[in-house]
């Protein structure tokens, strides 16, 4: 639930309105995704943004932790290879995937038939993030994990982690929710653990915040709201 006490004592309507605005407009969430990931024996962490589909489930709002393995072939329009073998039922595996060549739910379907937990797609000579939509209905509706799209320089950060680091993993974060921004329990535990298949003990407000709630028109819907305090307290003190 969001908690939220306002102590209004004495304040004529128009601010009334004028606080309603402001929480409002500063509650906006993000769209976006966050993958973390997670080497030097949990010493070091790096985040990298993306982009859910939308197709298949959304990521599950405790996250998702797993190894990252790149596809084979690396474009995903052919049957993948599978996954290396678990070191336990706990164990989550992640296609990375090259973009273009064919439709992302047929990559994504080809990596769920290998035996992948998730799929992320990387551009190719951009770090352009695009919305990967479902071309064919038929292919859409069989897609049952989730997805997500990075640029070119993320993939390429990515592989060089795994490559070098053998225990290294990642957090698939959600898009932020309204809860997200302001559930968040003070006494998470400081690393995660490993449920079913990848699923974090933990719910998602203990990992780092990724709620943008002052980013590009934030910001803009921010000025606005001072210049309507402004303006509000002018008329009260002034006329």
């Amino acid at each position: 639930m969001i908690y939220a006490r306002m102590h209004l004592i004495s304040l004529s309507p128009p601010v009334h309105l004028v606080a309603g605005i402001s929480v409002l407009l500063l509650c906006i969430p993000s769209n976006d995704a966050l993958i973390r990931a997670v080497y030097n024996h949990n010493g070091i962490s790096q985040d990298f943004d993306a982009l859910p589909s939308h197709f298949g489930p959304s990521l599950h709002r405790e996250g998702l932790l797993g190894h990252l393995v790149e596809a084979k072939p690396a474009n995903a329009c052919q049957p993948i290879d599978t996954p290396p073998p678990a070191n336990s039922s706990s164990t989550a595996f992640i296609a990375l995937i090259q973009r273009y060549d064919c439709p992302f739910t047929t990559k994504v379907l080809h990596a769920q038939q290998a035996g992948y937990h998730a799929a992320i797609v990387h551009n190719v000579d951009s770090q352009a993030l695009v919305t990967m939509l479902g071309e064919n209905e038929a292919v859409k509706e069989s897609v049952s994990i989730p997805s997500l799209f990075i640029s070119e320089s993320a993939s390429t950060q990515l592989r060089r982690i795994f490559h070098y680091d053998q225990t290294a993993y990642i957090i698939l974060v959600p898009e932020c929710h309204w809860l997200s921004c302001w559930d968040a329990e003070p006494n998470c535990q400081s690393h995660p653990q490993r449920s079913r298949q990848g699923l974090l003990k933990q719910t998602f407000p203990c990992l780092p915040t990724r709620c943008r709630l002052f980013n590009g028109i934030h910001y803009l819907l921010l000025g606005l709201t001072l210049v309507i305090w402004v303006v509000a307290l002018y008329v009260l003190c002034c006329l």
